[in-house]
């Protein structure tokens, strides 16, 4: 902000205003002193020097030296011999006025100093004041908004800033309105916010009404979140430093904020879709009973033929088969992310890979099968009911997503204290950005989601399966071709029994 001519004219007819005016009282004070009271010099010089005190009180160390200057004049020219003359007959009155034009002069410094001090109190007073505003502001931020402009806007209210300007380290993109002044430049603002430039505090020289341009960075804890250009009133430099601390301050609790939330929402979006998937599976159920106690009362009850028999049979099974995938998607739906309820016991591994894939019978007939299992492995201590619903679900998995003509390959080794169980498929493999992605709670594969049916449940909650028995379960493509699955067991030992 540049100040006109009119301006500094102004300034300095104040200042000349005032010159004049303590140049009057000095005249008004020797004109009583000297034609109408008529009293001794040392009495008019104690007049004199509280007449500076007053001035340097009221307006400043130049006004206060003036008056000094003026007085020791008059006290010269009218009160010491010979009087109405600058010549001074007896020596001990030129000690007199030089003591006194030193105390006049001294006595003015140190009231202007005093004054000076309380205006430099008064500022900071109402820095402390402007900075706990700002605090409460800064807190009742919309995060639904972009955080830059009611950072910028904040501080711009609160401190009566000409232009305020934020750069968020993160974006380089800056906020607030600076009307495009050359103060505050795009490349300063940019060089702070990414930490190429010094953590320090850039000031540019103010102008005649103390209006300064400062850049100063935003950091919290050693880390820079973005810069903040202020163009206004002069601060000092703990206000500025203050100023950009609770900016810090506020991005950041903002952040926490809306990651809260988002943590907040996906858990509810789990809760809810268990929910739905319960009740589903708890709907499909009534049904499907009532359509299995039919179809074995036609069975046993009515007389039919062979053929007939025969697609009755088939219905029946196929009942049984959907109850029991129905009755696994609930189990499914029950296990709360991350905390699945298991009792641990001692199991065969050959037993645990059997009984799984005879559940899985039907899905996995017509595709070729090649298990491994090492000789003499060791059992494991795991859940059974839960460790075989974590291995149908990484197998329907190698199912699901390969051509039907491919084979799966199961083995199992062990490894000092631990079993490793694998299952390898031939298909196309997982695409890199996806394999740490496809752990997670209802994600679908984005080139498979639409051909593919399912709920993206069944790799998170094996996961949590395998992590519950103190095991890791992880994904990697073969260099021949196909995704590899694999998780550990901790061995049995007599002593972890339960």
């Amino acid at each position: 902000m540049n100040f006109s001519r009119s301006e500094s004219v102004r300034l300095v007819g104040a200042r000349f205003l005032r010159t004049f005016a303590c140049l009057a009282l000095v005249a008004v004070i020797t004109w009583i002193a000297f034609s109408v009271l008529n009293v001794h010099a040392l009495i008019v010089g104690f007049a004199y020097v509280l007449t500076v005190l007053v001035v340097a009180a009221r307006w400043g160390m130049v006004e206060s030296i003036v008056t000094s200057v003026a007085a020791t004049l008059c006290l010269n020219y009218f009160f010491f011999p010979p009087v109405l003359s600058f010549t001074i007959a007896d020596p001990q009155n030129w000690v007199a006025l030089f003591a006194f034009l030193v105390t006049a002069i001294t006595a003015s410094k140190l009231s202007a100093s005093v004054r000076n001090g309380a205006a430099e109190a008064q500022a900071r007073r109402i820095e402390v004041e402007r900075l706990y505003q700002l605090s409460l502001s800064l807190m009742v931020v919309d995060s639904t908004k972009e955080l830059g402009p009611q950072i910028a806007v904040g501080v711009k209210n609160t401190f009566n800033c000409v232009a305020v300007a934020f750069c968020d380290g993160s974006t380089g993109e800056i906020h607030g309105d600076r009307d495009h002044d050359p103060r505050l430049e795009d490349e300063t603002l940019r060089a702070i916010a990414n930490g190429k430039e010094p953590w320090a505090v850039l000031r540019k020289e103010p102008d005649p009404e103390g209006v300064e341009a400062v850049v100063a960075p935003v950091a919290l804890g050693g880390k820079i979140l973005g810069s903040l250009g202020m163009i206004g009133p002069s601060l000092s430099e703990p206000a500025i430093q203050a100023i950009a601390s609770l900016a810090g301050v506020a991005i950041e609790h903002t952040r926490q904020q809306i990651a809260l939330s988002r943590i907040e929402m996906v858990r509810q979006n789990e809760r809810l879709r268990s929910l739905l998937l319960d009740a589903l599976a708890h709907d499909f159920l009534t049904p499907l009973t009532s359509i299995k106690s039919a179809v074995t009362a036609v069975r046993s009850e009515y007389p039919h033929e062979a053929e007939e028999d025969d697609f009755l049979a088939v219905v029946e099974e196929e009942a049984d088969k959907l109850g029991e995938m129905i009755n696994e998607a609930t189990d499914m739906a029950r296990i709360e992310p991350g905390k699945p309820r298991i009792r641990l016991r001692r199991i065969a591994v050959p037993a645990l890979i059997r009984t799984s894939l005879e559940r899985m019978k039907t899905l996995l007939e017509g595709r070729p099968l090649r298990i491994a299992i090492e000789e003499g492995i060791a059992p494991v201590n795991a859940d059974p009911d839960m460790m075989g619903l974590a291995l149908r679900q990484v197998v329907g998995n190698a199912v699901r997503y390969t051509p039907a003509e491919t084979a799966i390959d199961i083995s199992a080794s062990q490894t000092g204290n631990e079993v490793v169980i694998q299952v390898r498929d031939h298909g196309p493999g997982i695409p890199r950005d996806e394999i740490e992605a496809i752990f997670e709670r209802f994600y679908r594969g984005k080139r498979t989601q639409e051909s593919v049916a399912g709920t993206g449940m069944g790799l998170s909650i094996a996961r949590d399966i395998v992590g519950a028995h103190r095991g890791r379960l992880w994904v990697e493509n073969v260099p021949q071709g196909g995704a590899q699955f694999s998780f550990t067991l901790p061995v049995f030992h007599e002593a972890e029994k339960s």
